[in-house]
């Protein structure tokens, strides 16, 4: 069988199969390095993220080579992600991005020491020559959709108590979980000045935090702007999905016909990745809505 493909890029060919193709059933062909990520149109409902939605499977897949962050202490010491397999496709007013790379264990946080599996795509703010890829610039912010699945567990499960985590535990000054309620469940919450204050971090997560950075140590979590992500983890993968609207007043746009920008992070929870210590991508990816 004779097969002639190009995945990405902007002289990207559809597949061509020879008229014996019918006839020959080999293993599917591997992802190529993704140079440029071209995001086709799809007549589908991508209001629900679905690593599994049959448009997927006409989709090309690429790969994105990962490093382990090289720039800012506490450091990773080894590439625990060494790539991640790349899908995206838009319906005119969202964009989907499945996501696929190997995790030996499925980490959802919640003891103490215990961190969260997690991918975020960043994208430039501003129209122009791109920020640092390592989380922008004065001036030059970009915008980050951060899934964990610690979030995911918490909206399908509900988030564990301290009694659920610690069921020896004996509660006497944490003020949510008294044995007895007080008379009065709004004095409670004087224990939490971050509900008070309107402090996004303070609030029952749905899956995915948006992030505005400025350069290292600016992270700032904004209120969602609607984007929605489901990742489903199996035989040693996890396979995400990250929808997000392509406009984001006040965020990063994405247009038909436009170039932009996309870059990739992945913490494995399991082998103690939190905060700076993660795998990321070490230059922007071209991205181009079809």
């Amino acid at each position: 069988m004779n097969r002639t493909m190009t995945w990405f890029g902007a002289t990207a060919i559809a597949l061509a199969l020879t008229s014996t193709a019918a006839c020959s059933k080999g293993p599917p062909p591997k992802p190529t390095p993704l140079t440029s990520l071209s995001v086709k149109k799809v007549a589908a409902d991508l209001s629900k993220p679905d690593p599994n939605g049959a448009y997927w499977k006409d989709v090309p897949e690429g790969l994105v080579t990962m490093l382990a962050q090289p720039m800012i202490a506490p450091r990773p010491e080894t590439t625990t992600t060494e790539n991640i397999i790349v899908q995206a496709v838009h319906d005119g007013t969202r964009v989907a991005f499945r996501l696929r790379w190997k995790d030996t264990e499925k980490s959802e946080a919640g003891h103490l020491g215990e961190y969260s599996d997690g991918l975020a795509l960043e994208f430039p703010v501003k129209e122009g020559p791109p920020p640092p890829v390592m989380m922008g610039a004065k001036d030059m912010p970009v915008h980050l959709f951060h899934w964990r699945a610690q979030y995911q567990r918490d909206k399908e499960q509900g988030k564990p108590t301290m009694k659920d985590l610690y069921p020896n535990h004996s509660v006497d000054m944490y003020p949510h979980e008294y044995k007895e309620a007080p008379s009065n469940p709004s004095a409670a919450e004087k224990f939490n000045p971050g509900v008070a204050e309107g402090n996004p971090q303070s609030y029952a997560k749905t899956g995915v935090d948006e992030i505005i950075a400025e350069g290292y140590s600016t992270s700032s979590v904004q209120d969602g702007h609607g984007a929605t992500a489901h990742g489903e983890w199996a035989n040693g993968e996890w396979t995400l999905v990250i929808v997000r609207p392509l406009t984001v007043e006040g965020g990063s746009n994405l247009k038909a016909g436009v170039d932009g920008n996309i870059a990739f992070a992945v913490w494995q929870g399991g082998k103690g990745e939190v905060g700076s210590r993660k795998c990321v991508t070490m230059q922007w990816t071209p991205i181009k809505i079809q």
